[in-house]
């Protein structure tokens, strides 16, 4: 590969090392999670409550993805984050029903855009804009999987939490985006980072879902600031609070279907191990960066008044 050839994460150095990766993932994250970029995806949110319409994908040439594509990383790791986001991404239908039971009874919009509509016996009617466009992920991972191994995908079984309430449904719906929060942020930083390490159609291709995550992240970052008040530090630590559990969920069914052994293997290369960190944190960085424009006068511009004064609400 020619040193001097560009793609989306820009130079795409033959045998990069630890700095080339990290600039390639510095330049991704200027070009998908720019302030305006976030700021676009967060202000459409009131428009997809009223006309909802998912994210057009931009065609992917899947016959052009081969295994020469993957770079700076052994293919044996790179298939293994992409056969675990298809895993991940799996049952979208299951995660849209459990945001929609938490948010029901505070904020019927979001729900809705979440879970779409739901019949009297709790059966989906019409899905919502996030589910349509995460319902994409998991064959394009499986698409991409199969056409750089040859093989299909044979995913391992990933559960979804069940709705489960308390005597708080303030706090549970808080918690629950705080967790999707987290979800996303966990997403779009595994995709960034994936982006990093492949080149031309491969590289186009993991490059709708990142967008949709980076769609995702941005709304529902605004609408946890507009609807809780929560300072940044807070909101980070809560965040990450929900995101331990899920990686310890998603590795505990790992290891009940003999799937841990090849995740050991990941987390023993510690230049990947330290990539993979520098684009989480520079993920939340650059939210740090946008949540200091996310004052209550644009809030309430976007999304009329916050949500957090009224608390008096109860689950039907």
């Amino acid at each position: 590969m020619n040193p001097a050839i560009a793609d989306l994460a820009g130079y795409c150095h033959p045998q990069p090392h630890y700095f080339n990766n990290r600039a390639r993932i510095n330049h991704l994250i200027d070009r998908y999670l720019s302030i305006h970029i976030l700021n676009e995806r967060f202000a459409d949110l009131p428009h997809q409550f009223e006309h909802p319409q998912p994210r057009p994908w931009q065609p992917i040439h899947w016959n052009a993805i081969h295994p020469q594509q993957i770079v700076g990383i052994r293919p044996e790791l790179f298939l293994l984050v992409i056969s675990g986001a298809a895993e991940i991404e799996a049952p979208i239908r299951s995660y849209s029903h459990e945001s929609w039971c938490y948010l029901r009874s505070f904020h019927a919009p979001m729900a809705r855009f979440m879970g779409g509509e739901i019949g009297e016996h709790h059966q989906a009617a019409m899905p919502g804009v996030w589910e349509k466009e995460e319902r994409q992920h998991r064959p394009a991972f499986s698409k991409i999987y199969q056409q750089l191994t040859g093989k299909k995908l044979v995913m391992l079984p990933n559960s979804v939490a069940d709705y489960c309430p308390s005597t708080d449904p303030w706090t549970d719906m808080q918690n629950h985006v705080m967790a999707r929060i987290a979800t996303e942020w966990s997403a779009a930083s595994t995709y960034l980072w994936l982006l990093a390490h492949a080149t031309g159609e491969l590289q186009r291709a993991i490059a709708q879902p990142l967008q949709d995550e980076v769609n995702h992240l941005a709304k529902f970052w605004g609408f946890s600031r507009w609807a809780f008040g929560t300072a940044f530090s807070r909101q980070v630590c809560q965040c990450f609070g929900s995101l331990l559990p899920l990686l310890l969920h998603h590795s505990r069914e790992r290891t009940v279907n003999q799937g841990l052994h090849q995740e050991v293997r990941l987390l023993t290369d510690l230049p990947l191990v330290l990539e993979l960190g520098f684009t989480f944190a520079s993920v939340i960085a650059k939210l740090h960066t946008w949540d200091q424009e996310l004052c209550l006068p644009y809030l309430t511009a976007v999304l009329g008044e916050p949500l957090y004064p009224s608390r008096e609400l109860e689950l039907v």
